[in-house]
């Protein structure tokens, strides 16, 4: 019977219950991964700002610098007595611009009159006076920059217009002006956009679309596109004003859950606006692949921590394999017809599985071990005399392995391991290391509270010694707290009474020893 149940035990063992370890990781796993997506959309949204702003400080200096280089040339030229002069030949005016345009490459450079005809070689004069923008120049002599407009023979090319005054003696003689291709405006737009994950659409004075990244129709007003989206702090109304009050801001806004930052302002040198918008879901996508090589690291880590713990896990489970191989070769041994049960050496099987049981350093029982020896001791209850446990602590270890070494440290454990062996074979005792400076003790055999202090009072006295490092003699002294089982008490109960008793000896000088009883 009792070789079936170390059998089953055995077979227990082998199939050690793993998975809720396993499902603890992968949980763990799944954390780390949603902890990157996290910081990652939290990241990107403190992006959008930033990448918006940078957008629309380049798209808008680059447009306001095109757009100021065409009014630069055009106010040279207006300087020019030979442009602004009306009895010079409008024929020598217009081939003069003609060979300035071969250079610069505008759609045209014109020469107006005083009578707002255009001049053009070839070709008979055309009256401007219908345009508003002409109207405006010749009324308030001030430089014009148009919104974009349809022209060409095509009637799709997009352009706009750069015109400025001629004036002689204050007279307004006539006027100069430049169109430009729309493409140049347009790709600067897009690569400024591009670079920042954005999106750019350039408003023209009249809050009408004259380009956009995102393929928005010519003409179109903007705000109307924006009743489609969901305005966080902001109305379309309110934003209409701003843009023609010509003033700078931003906004957020909502569609089908993706969240949306716009920067808005005037360009200068001009009548225009530009809106910048970034969205969440662009710029989370162009993260993701960083992101999520990111959670593949921290899975990664986890594997090789996982795969860690699963190595000791079994490392201990095959010690306990060999522990319970042994137990069962020594029953062999109890059990044959040539060995008599009380001539078994008891001590045999602590040695034979002692793998695991023992502190590597002292040689004491580990803590696991002392405790499962002193559970049993207690649950059989069968100790004559008083049973006492003792915590002894190595004082000031800490302040010895820094001044002197680890090897000190590791001198004095040992010295300590030696003194509390003796006393274990004295008292039909058990010893275990029960931390890093903490021993633990049990004496058995001891009659009176009278003999146990003075058996107390030997060991802390033994427990004063020296150790060599290096030719220095170092002295060591340890602290210690006891107490007797008054059968009652449970396994967790006695050592809280040895600690405390422990405790009093650290509070009021080290060196010494302490007994509880009867709760004091």
């Amino acid at each position: 019977m009792k070789r079936d149940v170390i059998r089953k035990n055995s077979q227990d063992t082998e199939l050690f219950p793993f998975a809720p370890i396993r499902r603890r990781f992968l949980i763990f796993c799944i954390v780390c991964v949603l902890a990157v997506l996290f910081s990652g959309a939290c990241l990107t949204i403190r992006r959008m700002r930033q990448s918006a702003e940078a957008a629309y400080q380049s798209a808008s200096a680059q447009i306001s610098q095109r757009v100021g280089e065409s009014i630069k040339l055009l106010t040279s030229l207006a300087a020019l007595p030979e442009f602004y002069d009306p009895d010079v030949p409008w024929e020598s005016k217009t081939a003069k611009l003609d060979e300035i345009n071969q250079y610069f490459g505008y759609m045209f450079i014109c020469y107006v009159d005083e009578d707002i005809e255009v001049y053009t070689l070839g070709e008979e004069a055309a009256s401007l006076a219908s345009r508003e923008y002409m109207q405006t120049l010749y009324s308030t002599r001030e430089i014009q920059v148009t919104d974009g407009f349809v022209a060409g023979a095509d009637g799709r090319t997009l352009n706009y217009t750069v015109a400025v005054p001629l004036i002689q003696d204050d007279v307004m003689t006539g006027s100069l002006f430049c169109s430009i291709y729309f493409d140049d405006a347009v790709n600067l737009l897009r690569q400024s956009a591009a670079a920042n994950g954005a999106e750019a659409v350039l408003i023209g004075s009249k809050g009408q679309i004259m380009s956009s990244t995102g393929g928005l129709a010519f003409g179109s007003s903007y705000t109307e596109i924006l009743h489609e989206y969901k305005l966080v702090g902001l109305t379309t109304d309110k934003l209409e004003t701003l843009l023609l009050a010509r003033d700078s801001g931003s906004f957020r806004s909502l569609k089908a859950g993706n969240s949306r930052y716009t920067v808005f302002g005037p360009i200068e040198n001009t009548n225009w606006d530009i809106l910048v918008t970034v969205d969440f879901l662009s710029l989370f996508s162009a993260e993701l692949p960083s992101l999520l090589l990111a959670a593949l690291f921290q899975i990664l880590i986890t594997l090789i921590l996982y795969l860690f713990v699963k190595k000791h896990i079994f490392g201990q489970l095959a010690i306990m394999e060999n522990l319970l191989t042994s137990i069962h070769k020594m029953e062999k041994k109890l059990y044959s017809n040539a060995i008599a049960p009380e001539s078994v050496d008891y001590e045999d099987i602590l040695q034979m599985s002692s793998k695991g049981l023992r502190d590597e350093l002292t040689g004491l029982a580990t803590r696991t071990f002392f405790l499962n020896q002193l559970e049993k001791l207690l649950r059989d209850g069968n100790a004559s005399g008083k049973l006492s446990l003792c915590f002894v602590d190595l004082d000031d270890l800490k302040l010895l392995n820094d001044t002197y070494g680890h090897q000190a440290g590791d001198s004095a454990l040992k010295k300590i391991g030696f003194i509390l062996r003796g006393y274990e074979k004295k008292y039909e005792g058990v010893v275990g290391r029960y931390g890093g400076d903490e021993f633990i003790l049990i004496l058995k055999d001891i009659d009176s509270v009278e003999e146990l202090n003075d058996v107390l009072s030997e060991l802390v006295e033994r427990l004063h010694f020296t150790i060599t490092v290096n030719g220095t003699e170092i002295p060591v002294h340890c602290s210690m707290g006891a107490c007797v089982w008054n059968r009652k008490d449970t396994l967790k109960t006695l050592i809280s009474k040895a600690d405390k008793a422990l405790y009093d000896v650290k509070r009021h000088g080290k060196g010494t020893y302490s007994l509880f009883l009867n709760g004091e």
